[in-house]
């Protein structure tokens, strides 16, 4: 009976075998052949990965379809293909990618959705999670654009996830909070609840567990509302949460009550993986108590039940409580014991290639100490090996030495070059200080002592004049100096970079109000051409900063009757282009090559008399840097500036 099972289980392998090599040669072919034969070979592709259950639909592919849906089908089929078959989840993104945009040129929107979702997905796995929450938000903006609701629940939800893995846990509460809204509107308790269980973990994870309680409370009533089929489950994996929470507030009378009853659940179930969960939480909770004996024993249930069924971390992490329990019941043996069994189990997980070459290795160590000759001639060998480890270990350690003394002398003269650029650019800061902001300062004395002196002189609508220019003067001063300051944290490294995933439209508006009203006093008109939503992924503050003072610049250099344009424009790749374009007095070439020149930048007043060092604009260039791209300018003398960058 058994070889009848060995024989079977051989033809099933070397059926699956055949059929993955069809499918690579296959693929081969299609990519090589004309079209009326792709139809045929797509057929056959699409067939033998629906038999192989790497996809749940047979497609069928005819001359009715256009050549890049063919297409599209086909790298959907390949992308399925690469994932389950050779586990090769790089090959099987870029499958998905070229089947999302193939989907897109034929306006198949939801099938690109799928793609991109798909896609994410491996790059979560890959532990790429910034360029999976990149194609995840492309997915939440198709999914809002054909308002499909249930879609955007999963979406919403795996973005919780990702952000989650990510470490950016509040960024994965507000996505699992927005998940729940739309729950609430589906009313699908099963995913309603399971959102709230998401959330309430997230939220102990930042410590929250007074916030996280009634969370997991209404996740539990909601399962209640359950058929009988799933409710088991269900209720068990949330009482276990229930029980971490419990035990996080010191409520262990309650979470040891939480843990027994999903115990139970899952026994009942056979679902011998979260019996590990809730067995191992039990222990923890009575390590705590200092219940040592039943945390033994249920412990030891544990590590019997994790092996049994091949759960090797959750026993790692078993072992690992366990010795504690032990040293706590004074019994040393056992505890050392535990403990070798532990990391033996911690360096198999890590390290499991490494530890089977050691063990065939002692395998023929052992059986070459049967024979008395060959023992010898294995002491003779590895006295040459001595000697010639002794030798390359020398090597090894001069080659470290020599290495060393590179680093030490490269720090060296890279420390040198650092102050030395230093040294400069401290020296034309204060260059900056002397020229732009203490020669007006001192005429801005010198004018009020003429004002005290003849202020009985002079009439009001003449000093109220006098005042408002003062007034100007020092506003420039005022500008001149913020800029300084920003400039001097960017050069020293004070001013932090500290990206994050935010929508810029809304940063905006608060800076496009104040600039509209300084463009409105000159007679200028300002135009803004930006989407409802910019999710970018930068500093925000960095940005912000830069775009105002792009917009600032334009208003001070533009005329009365003049335009300034603020436009925001996605682009391919998930970029968004931002530029600031004015019909103001422009740069000549000469002007244009020292704009970015700190020792080049003098004093410039804009069309009303406004003050301008250029430093604003040396601080926007070093902020773009910063985020990996480039400030550029277009500008004809007379005809205006066009200022513009990639985010």
């Amino acid at each position: 009976m058994n070889k009848i099972k060995l024989l079977l289980a051989l033809l099933f392998l070397f059926s699956v075998v055949l059929c993955a090599q069809d499918v690579d040669s296959l693929f081969s072919l299609y990519t090589q052949s004309s079209r009326n034969k792709q139809i045929v070979l797509a057929n056959e592709i699409a067939r033998t990965v629906y038999e192989l259950d790497y996809v749940d639909t047979l497609f069928q592919i005819d001359n009715n379809l256009s050549t890049k849906h063919q297409q599209a089908i086909i790298s959907e089929v390949m992308g399925y293909y690469a994932k389950h078959q050779h586990s090769d989840y790089n090959k099987s993104t870029l499958f998905y990618l070229e089947a999302a945009k193939l989907y897109e040129q034929v306006g198949e929107f939801l099938s690109a959705d799928i793609m991109y979702g798909d896609a994410a997905i491996n790059y979560h796995y890959l532990g790429e999670y910034e360029k999976s929450v990149q194609l995840l938000m492309k997915c939440y903006v198709y999914e809002k654009e054909i308002d499909d609701k249930e879609g955007l629940s999963v979406t919403l939800n795996s973005l919780g996830i990702v952000h989650s893995q990510w470490g950016q846990h509040e960024a994965a509460i507000r996505f699992f909070q927005e998940a729940i809204d739309m729950e609430r509107v589906l009313a699908r308790p099963l995913y309603y609840a399971n959102r709230l269980a998401s959330l309430a973990k997230e939220t102990l994870l930042l410590g929250e567990a007074k916030e996280a309680l009634p969370l997991i409370e209404e996740a539990l009533a909601m399962d209640e509302t359950l058929n009988e089929g799933v409710k088991g489950d269900r209720i068990a994996v949330h009482l276990n949460i229930k029980g971490d929470i419990y035990f996080a507030l010191d409520s262990l009378e309650q979470a040891e009550a939480s843990f027994r009853l999903g115990l139970q659940f899952f026994e009942k179930k056979g679902n011998q993986r979260m019996e590990v969960v809730s067995l191992m939480s039990l222990g923890r909770l009575y390590l705590k108590e200092e219940r040592y004996k039943e945390g033994i024993d249920v412990l030891t249930r544990c590590i019997a039940l994790a092996e049994a069924y091949t759960i090797r971390r959750s026993k790692r992490e078993a072992l690992n409580t366990l010795h504690q329990l032990y040293k706590q019941t004074d019994q040393p043996q056992l505890a050392l014991s535990t403990l070798e069994q532990f990391i033996a189990l911690n360096d198999s997980l890590f390290q499991e290639s490494t530890q089977q070459q050691i063990n065939e290795f002692q395998v023929k160590y052992d059986t070459q100490q049967k024979d008395v000759e060959i023992l010898r001639q294995q002491a003779e060998i590895e006295k040459h090996k001595t000697r010639q480890y002794v030798f390359i270990g020398g090597l090894v350690i001069a080659g470290i030495l020599v290495a060393l003394l590179m680093v030490i002398v490269n720090l060296r003269n890279k420390r040198n070059r650092v102050l030395a650029e230093i040294n400069t650019t401290k020296d034309k800061f204060f260059s900056i200080i002397s020229h732009d902001l203490k020669n007006p300062v001192i005429a801005q004395r010198d004018a009020l002592q003429q004002l005290i002196a003849h202020s009985g002189k002079w009439d009001t609508e003449s000093l109220s004049l006098y005042y408002e220019e003062l007034l100007k003067s020092a506003d420039g001063q005022v500008e001149l100096l913020y800029n300084l300051l920003n400039w001097a944290q960017v050069q020293t490294g004070r001013m932090p970079y500290k990206p994050a995933l935010f929508d810029l439209t809304a940063e905006l508006h608060l800076d496009i109000a104040l600039i509209r009203n300084m463009a409105d006093r000159k007679g200028i008109t300002l135009g803004v051409q930006m989407p409802d939503t910019a999710m970018v992924t930068g500093d925000r503050n960095m940005l912000t900063t830069v775009v105002r003072n792009l917009l600032t610049n334009a208003v001070k250099f533009t005329g009365k009757d003049g335009c300034i344009t603020l436009e925001i424009q996605p682009e391919e790749n998930s970029h968004c282009r931002i530029s600031v374009t004015d019909t103001g007095t422009g740069m000549s070439r000469e002007q244009m090559k020292t704009l970015f020149l700190l020792d080049s930048q003098r004093s410039k007043t804009g069309t009303a008399g406004e003050h301008g060092s250029g430093i604003g604009l040396l601080v926007c260039k070093e902020l773009i840097e910063k985020h990996g791209s480039t400030l550029h300018v277009e500008s004809e003398e007379g005809k205006g500036s066009r200022f513009w960058f990639t985010i």
